[in-house]
């Protein structure tokens, strides 16, 4: 990296995000800083943050869209983007007002009782009178949610997707795949999963070779970003490693037992579970354990040793599974044929007993 930019801490910092598709009720959540950010402050007093520098940047460069004069307003009036809470604050202004009503105005209450107050001055500097205790009320309530019964209406969705579904997609039929120069289909279709020159992969990688594919599912426990947390690792030590009891009866093992999961790019040991809720065929491997880094490894800086946890380093990776596409002349790992993602479902693997 040319240069390393320090950033806040998701508590430090302002934010917005939504459920994903399996809440039917419309929702979103607001996020702004609940301690004061631990970087260093820039000469305005503005914390050091990817905003800062980004803003920054684009006004030493003049960029369009930045500065005093950066934000239209639907009368004509502009307002400045010099700062996070420039963005943020008016994002929770649209967020407030839009839909058939706009939110209630927030009450002393309200305010004091969820330490809004600390905010205020902000709010109050940045916005429009008629927005300050509209906003103060979304952050009150950690965002803006629509009533739980308003995602479905007689037994349909409430908030359906009322365009046309394009069963064919001309754009798609009309482009090649850069590699084989085969025509992606312009209707939805079923690809095996194929390398990089359009072979089946179990073609490279035949089923009496290699008679299991790996999967990933996400923890109930653990996360990618989680890993720190000692009490999460009270709770599961190390993470879910599953097959079903046909294929525990079929390679002699029982509910418990340590083994050698070998793929064509590595191998790892692990402690396997038998569950019925596995596909006869498949090793299910539980995501966000096996880290490497996060403080799982002790490094040193200036010949001081640096605090670390072995435990952040429990359990097994699948990542650490993964292989190169032999079928590419550049050394690469194996792609999703379409969509270009990296592979990290239906892995040819193979277990051994310890």
């Amino acid at each position: 990296a040319d240069y390393i930019v320090p950033d806040t801490h998701n508590f430090e910092s302002w934010g917005f995000t939504a459920p994903w598709g399996g809440v039917a009720s419309k929702a979103t959540t607001a996020r702004w800083p609940v301690v004061a950010p631990a970087t260093h402050r820039t000469a305005d007093g503005q914390p050091v943050s990817m905003e800062a520098f980004c803003i920054a940047v684009a006004k030493r460069l003049h960029l369009p869209g930045f500065g005093d004069r950066a934000i239209t307003d639907p009368q004509g009036n502009t307002f400045p983007l010099n700062r996070a809470e420039d963005f943020y604050l008016r994002v929770a202004a649209n967020i407030a007002f839009m839909g058939k009503t706009p939110v209630a105005p927030a009450n002393q209450e309200d305010i004091s009782l969820t330490g809004v107050s600390r905010i205020l001055p902000a709010i109050q500097h940045t916005l429009k009178a008629d927005e300050v205790d509209r906003v103060a009320f979304i952050y009150s309530r950690g965002g803006r949610f629509a009533p739980e019964d308003s995602g479905y209406t007689e037994q349909r969705l409430g908030n359906a997707w009322k365009k046309p579904l394009q069963i064919w997609n001309a754009d798609v039929a009309a482009h090649r795949h850069a590699i084989t120069g085969e025509r992606f289909s312009g209707c939805p279709v079923w690809y095996p999963a194929r390398l990089s020159d359009g072979r089946a992969i179990d073609d490279q990688f035949p089923i009496g070779q290699w008679p299991l594919k790996l999967i990933s599912f996400k923890s109930n426990t653990m996360s990618s970003s989680t890993a720190v947390i000692p009490r999460l690792h009270h709770v599961k030590p190390a993470n879910l490693v599953a097959l079903n009891p046909q294929d525990g009866e079929r390679y002699g093992l029982q509910h418990g037992d340590r083994v050698r999961i070998i793929t064509p790019g590595g191998q790892v040991v692990a402690q396997i579970s038998l569950l019925n809720g596995v596909m006869p065929g498949v090793i299910a491997i539980e995501h966000g354990y096996g880290h490497r880094e996060m403080g799982a490894t002790q490094h040193s800086l200036d010949g001081v040793p640096m605090p670390y946890d072995p435990q952040i380093r429990a359990g097994i990776n699948l990542n650490d599974l993964g292989f190169a596409d032999p079928t590419r002349t550049i050394t690469n790992t194996w792609l999703d044929w379409v969509s270009g993602a990296a592979v990290r479902q239906g892995l040819p693997a193979k277990i051994e007993r310890i």
